[in-house]
């Protein structure tokens, strides 16, 4: 079990870029808070990203996905390059499973449905179905990741009890992956195959939209990156995440605007335009719409707003009682 944490990687300072090259073949974690880190991921093992107070870079597969408080990544054993750049600190989790973990602790939990490729044959045993995609927090894989990230601050390096918590951790993830595979069963289409690779698509347009909201995207530019024409990716879309891609754009952008009104001190217009509303007047009414709340009520909340309505890390605590 190896353990990183800032003060044991750099005295206490910034990880520099370079500093984090590789790390051990066993379980690892990452558990830093920095402004400048630089890593990358092997092409063998599991990895689950998380970050706070700013966002993680990872670039694989030729795209580049942001995770930011509302999200957190699966990376499963492909090469990844991960970039923390932050005007402030961010507070950045990786957690790397063993070789061969994975497929041990899920070898029994894993049914021939969840290995259906796109071509309809069957993955094999020592394959796993998660894919390199953003979830949002709930209420299923937060508490397990926040009581992980919890012990290591408090400096618990006992590698059984990772062991255990992170094979605890496996089963979540393939819980939450059977929930998001069950969205595309609304999708009318007759083939597995075909459901799986619309779900996989419309994934891809949901990290665009987690990794872009800042920008002025247009229905155009989520259907490129979902590789799908402007009618059939709305109606895809709407079909799996029960909202249309504007509604999700726009959850997303007050989601991250209610965060800087509680966190930071900018002032309205600033926080406007750094997430890519057109106004303060739409800001004002999308908070008003998803969330019920003034700007100013926001900011003298005791918790943060959770996106799209359901659990973030608010409110959420980090003990194995809560999940």
């Amino acid at each position: 079990m190896i353990l990183r944490r800032t003060h044991e990687m750099t005295g206490g300072g910034d990880v520099n870029p370079g500093v984090v090259r590789q790390l051990d073949t066993g379980n690892a974690i990452l558990n830093v808070k920095t402004q400048v880190a630089d890593y990358a991921l092997d092409a063998e093992r599991l990895a689950v990203l998380c970050a706070w107070n700013g966002r993680q870079e990872v670039a694989l597969d030729g795209r580049r996905v942001f995770v930011d408080d509302d999200t957190w990544m699966t990376v499963p054993a492909c090469p990844a390059n991960v970039r923390v750049r932050g005007a402030r600190e961010v507070h950045a989790l990786t957690i790397l499973f063993r070789r061969g973990m994975p497929e041990e602790t899920l070898g029994a939990l894993i049914t021939p449905e969840d290995r259906l490729l796109e071509s309809g044959e069957i993955m094999p045993s020592t394959a796993l179905p998660f894919m390199p995609h953003l979830y949002t927090h709930d209420r299923s894989v937060t508490p397990v990741l926040l009581f992980i990230r919890r012990h290591c601050e408090m400096g618990l390096d006992d590698a059984l009890w990772y062991e255990e918590q992170f094979a605890f951790l496996l089963e979540r993830l393939l819980m939450r992956h059977r929930q998001v595979v069950q969205r595309a069963h609304s999708v009318p289409v007759r083939r597995a195959a075909t459901r799986r690779e619309i779900l996989r698509r419309v994934s891809l347009a949901t990290d665009f939209i987690h990794s872009n909201y800042d920008k002025p995207l247009m229905l155009g530019d989520m259907a490129r990156a979902a590789f799908l024409s402007r009618h059939h990716f709305l109606r895809l879309f709407k079909r799996i995440q029960d909202v249309t891609p504007h509604e999700y754009l726009q959850r997303k952008r007050t989601t991250v605007a209610a965060r800087l009104l509680r966190g930071t001190e900018l002032a309205v217009e600033d926080i406007v335009k750094q997430v890519g509303f057109d106004s303060r007047s739409t800001l004002f009414r999308a908070l008003r719409r998803f969330h019920g709340v003034t700007p100013r009520e926001c900011r003298r909340a005791p918790e943060g707003l959770a996106f799209m309505g359901g659990m973030g890390t608010a409110g959420l605590t980090p003990s194995l009682e809560s999940a």
